[in-house]
């Protein structure tokens, strides 16, 4: 349940990157202070050169995306959160979260960023982390003007962005936490793309990741949050226009029963529990072979909403799940360590069966 408070949320986002062609995506940053004022100038991922702090202690971030990768990384050094946390969310992120103040986001259909509170917690950064659209570098440059506060953006896009990301906060922050998470995201997505070119193309699982009270939308190939079913299978959900949404693509039970996939992966809150009795779904290769199942999604889902770091835990996971005669490793390992190592928490054994149930093959 959602925890209340009266506080007002804090935005932040913070990245560098700098001669993305030149330097494969490494962040630049001036070896030694800039001025008597101890700070240093970075280029972010849009070209914007901004001058931070040299060392950077409290920092905010824009939204829920860049929310999601800062506390991975530096929880301690925010000053706010952009949104609430969930109890369930908590009991992973660490309980002490929920006395921060929450500023609410600059973009996304909220539109509830309080500037002034922002001011208020005084943090020395504000993080942005995501797709960048043509007007963010304007928006950035007025926000920053605005608050008085270096506003920086990292581009993360897909899989593979993920390492940089972590290459480019390890810079920022000084961070050897944001450097071993890089180096983590590395190897996991080439771990998993190994594996994956082993398997011809036609021997991939026929899959769709489906979502909505009734199961019948969908993460369409393509799209901005379906690039875990696209990397690891045939994602049979093909239409002109991907949706980069969390809700993905409106569909309808009529058109997957023509594309009838074989392995099907639904949202924890959509029809999962009841599918198997529900008549309409019966015929579906899925269903009628038990090849079914739900995508963990805590502290965040593994697959999308949003796409974000949380998905480089998902990967692993779907891999193992489409190719479990691949990997000789024991899942309980993988997921226990990338708690450890993203979250710093110990999964207990009741929590991983909590997550996984209905995750794995019976």
């Amino acid at each position: 349940m959602m925890r209340r408070r009266t506080f007002l949320s804090a935005v932040a986002a913070l990245a560098v990157a700098a001669s993305l062609g030149a330097c494969g995506g490494a962040p630049a940053a001036d070896p030694a202070p800039t001025d008597e004022a101890a700070t240093r100038v970075v280029t972010d991922s849009l070209g914007r050169e901004v001058e931070i702090p040299a060392e950077v202690e409290r920092i905010a971030a824009s939204g829920p995306v860049a929310q999601q990768v800062l506390l991975t990384v530096a929880p301690e050094k925010m000053v706010g959160l952009s949104g609430e946390l969930t109890d369930e969310q908590l009991a992973y992120l660490g309980e002490d979260l929920a006395d921060l103040p929450v500023f609410g986001q600059i973009y996304g259909g909220k539109g509830d960023f309080n500037k002034e509170a922002v001011a208020a917690a005084d943090p020395q950064l504000i993080i942005d982390v995501g797709e960048a659209k043509d007007s963010l570098a304007e928006e950035l440059d007025t926000l920053q003007e605005q608050l008085g506060i270096p506003c920086v953006h990292i581009d993360s896009t897909d899989l593979h962005s993920y390492a940089e990301l972590y290459d480019q906060l390890a810079v920022i922050l000084d961070s050897e936490k944001a450097a071993e998470l890089a180096d983590y995201c590395r190897d996991a997505v080439a771990e998993v793309e190994a594996v994956v070119a082993e398997v011809p193309e036609g021997e991939r699982p026929r899959a769709a990741y489906l979502l909505g009270d009734t199961g019948t939308n969908a993460m369409a190939r393509g799209g901005f949050q379906s690039g875990i079913i696209d990397l690891c299978s045939e994602n049979v959900v093909v239409v002109d226009d991907p949706s980069s949404s969390g809700k993905g693509n409106e569909i309808g039970l009529e058109q997957i029963a023509l594309w009838d996939p074989e392995l099907i992966v639904f949202v924890g809150d959509s029809i999962f529990d009841t599918v198997g009795d529900e008549p309409a779904w019966a015929e579906l290769s899925a269903i009628k072979s038990g090849n079914y199942f739900r995508a963990p999604s805590e502290p965040y889902n593994w697959i999308s909403m949003p796409a974000s770091v949380n998905q480089i835990i998902g990967l692993q996971w779907y891999a193992r799940l489409c190719y479990p005669d691949r990997f000789d490793d024991d899942l309980r390992d993988v997921v226990g360590e990338y708690y450890q190592l993203f979250y710093g928490h110990d999964l207990t054994d009741e929590e991983y069966g909590a997550l996984m149930r209905g995750a794995v093959r019976a």
